[in-house]
């Protein structure tokens, strides 16, 4: 399947605009600064969902690399809507992207543990009783 057909890259898609067009709210001094590292944090949500669905291998590194991301963005906008830099319709519009994003990336991480923690626990279940 590719990558834009993916709902979860359509959902950071999604929150990459939304980054995007409201950094015009925010000072110049923060969106030049952090608000500037969130953009950036955001795109490579999109780079990382890409990886894992292009290299099965790197798949683990590249969810766990999302995940990772998606708490750094998360406690960003935390702080620009506590600093009034969002306003508290665009804060939660961003917190439901980042928690949509998060719920999948995890599911995806899990299924992908399973199937190959079922492979092999099928395969060792068997063989003893052979």
């Amino acid at each position: 399947m590719l990558t834009e057909e993916l709902q979860i890259y359509r959902d950071a898609y999604e929150l990459a605009k939304r980054t995007f067009s409201y950094a015009g709210n925010v000072p110049k001094t923060v969106r030049y600064g952090e608000y500037g590292r969130v953009m950036s944090m955001v795109c490579e949500v999109m780079d990382s969902v890409y990886v894992a669905n292009s290299d099965f291998e790197e798949r683990p590194a590249a969810l766990r690399r999302t995940l990772q991301l998606l708490g750094g963005i998360r406690s960003r906008v935390r702080l620009f809507g506590e600093l009034r830099y969002l306003s508290p319709r665009e804060s939660v519009a961003m917190m439901k992207g980042i928690e949509k994003i998060g719920r999948q990336a995890t599911g995806w991480r899990n299924t992908s543990q399973g199937q190959s923690r079922g492979a092999t626990a099928k395969r060792e279940y068997r063989s003893p009783m052979r």
